[in-house]
């Protein structure tokens, strides 16, 4: 009796169960399976695998918001559209950026092939300090077989009639860094207009009025690529920002570097990798994390769940979209329990990266941002707004490609930081276990690191990812 009377209270006080109906992401109660997905009764043509919400992990993070672009200098969207449009531009029905077509190179020759839009813009705007954003699509051999990619800024001549005097960024190296492989989704860039090299008497920066692009490919060998509108973006950034991010569960790393960079009030970013390996030996604390978390103010981004494996037993390309979308809801569910903050922001692992198109859509649905990892030193730092949301370029410390250098900060990290200053960018380091002690050069290069840093807080703040997504 007195269990119907609770029952009967219970039911008059607390509000119903959301209906499955309401697309909400709902705690399944006894019984159920952490790894089922939630479908919609209501949506007839839902996929039977895919496209649903999970029943554990709360809410999918609100998703970034493309940049507005300031001007689009060049609209190459049909070949109608275009001057004099090359013999190997097509118009293909599959993947459209814009309306029911893309604008598609299909070449198989070294012959330079330029892009130019119907007519120079009305008015002609300030490019001064600003980006330049355009957008491509690998569909085949784009890696290696990409020689130029050559965008011209003009502010003179028309279309028709372009001249020899213009601002130009051969992207060529941006494109196949971040597209390599077989056919992927459509990616965007941004470079600073600082960045552009004058040829002839070069543009008026603050009175561009158009742009043109010129592919070329670097064989006779058959290489496809989709292409997209080149647009200003504004640059929000006002002076350098440097975001240190650290990969997997080292702890001696982790607690070299929070003790460093605590002296200068620095944060960093910590990507757990597998989550659920939290707490064993030789990993770290969940103590560890909420301290780092609540009283020195880093950011908990997200990484792996339970595995950094694409095949194999358990691997992620091993899983129905169904189970993938559990995998990562589990993640955000355990960082609810943690209390932790910044997981809306994710990266890629290490057999899990930009080009693997099974996996791309669990992270586009769970995450707002993605950070990718390359080796190797970048000409051109990562911009904010991001060039492209879903792949943050972040260089990687150096662990696996310089090791102990004694030059390891002189050479590498102080160019990086260097180069986020001079092209008001964002510099974005990446370590893993440098910091432990066995590389005896890399504890004293992180203090010149930290040093510097402070050294320079008039021209660049560390900051974290969340500070620049969510101000």
């Amino acid at each position: 009796m007195r269990r119907l009377f609770l029952a009967c209270l219970a039911a008059a006080v607390l509000p119903p169960a959301a209906s499955p109906a309401t697309g909400q992401a709902l705690t399944g109660g006894p019984g159920v399976s952490p790894a089922t997905v939630l479908p919609s009764p209501d949506w007839a043509q839902q996929p039977a695998d895919g496209d649903k919400a999970p029943l554990v992990g709360g809410r999918i993070h609100e998703r970034y918001r493309i940049a507005t672009p300031m001007a689009v200098l060049a609209s190459l969207d049909q070949t109608t559209r275009l001057i004099s449009a090359p013999p190997e531009a097509s118009d293909v029905v599959s993947d459209p950026l814009y309306g029911d077509t893309r604008l598609t190179l299909s070449m198989a020759s070294t012959n330079a092939r330029q892009l130019r839009p119907l007519a120079a813009m009305a008015t002609p705007v300030n490019a001064t300090g600003q980006l330049i954003r355009f957008w491509t699509k690998p569909i085949a051999n784009v890696e290696p077989r990409l020689g130029a990619y050559k965008i011209r800024l003009y502010s003179e001549g028309s279309p028709g009639s372009p001249g020899g005097n213009y601002l130009e960024f051969n992207a060529a190296a941006l494109i196949r860094e971040g597209q390599k492989g077989g056919e992927q989704r459509w990616g965007s860039f941004t470079v600073p207009v600082s960045a552009f090299t004058a040829v002839g008497s070069g543009a008026n920066v603050a009175a561009v009025s158009w742009a043109l692009v010129e592919v070329q490919a670097n064989s006779a060998s058959p290489m496809t690529i989709a292409v997209g509108n080149v647009e200003i973006v504004a640059n929000a950034l006002t002076k350098a920002k440097m975001i240190i991010g650290f990969d997997d569960q080292f702890p001696a790393t982790i607690a070299y570097a929070s003790r460093a960079m605590a002296r200068y009030g620095f944060r960093g970013v910590l990507y757990l990798s597998p989550a659920i390996d939290t707490g064993k030996a030789g990993k770290l604390a969940s103590a560890t994390i909420k301290n780092l978390h609540d009283n020195l103010g880093w950011q908990i981004a997200s990484q792996a769940w339970s595995t950094e494996a694409a095949t194999g037993a358990g691997g992620i390309d091993m899983m129905t979209a169904d189970q993938r979308t559990a995998e990562m809801a589990k993640l955000r569910n355990w960082q609810n329990a943690l209390g932790v903050t910044g997981g809306g922001h994710g990266s890629y692992f290490s057999n899990v990266g930009v080009g693997d198109m099974i996996a791309y859509p669990m992270f586009r649905q769970h995450f707002r941002s993605m950070r990718a990892y390359y080796f190797g030193e970048f000409a051109q730092v990562e911009t904010y707004p991001w060039g492209d949301p879903m792949r943050i370029r972040a260089m990687g410390a150096g662990e696996f490609q310089w090791g102990n250098n004694p030059s390891i900060y002189s050479t590498y990290w102080k160019n990086h930081v260097d180069r986020a200053i001079a092209q008001k960018g964002v510099g974005f380091l990446v370590f893993h276990d440098g910091l432990a002690g066995s590389m005896s050069n890399w504890q004293p290069a992180f203090d010149q690191l930290m040093a510097y840093l402070d050294a320079n807080r008039a021209s660049i703040d560390v900051v974290t990812v969340e500070d620049l997504e969510n101000p």
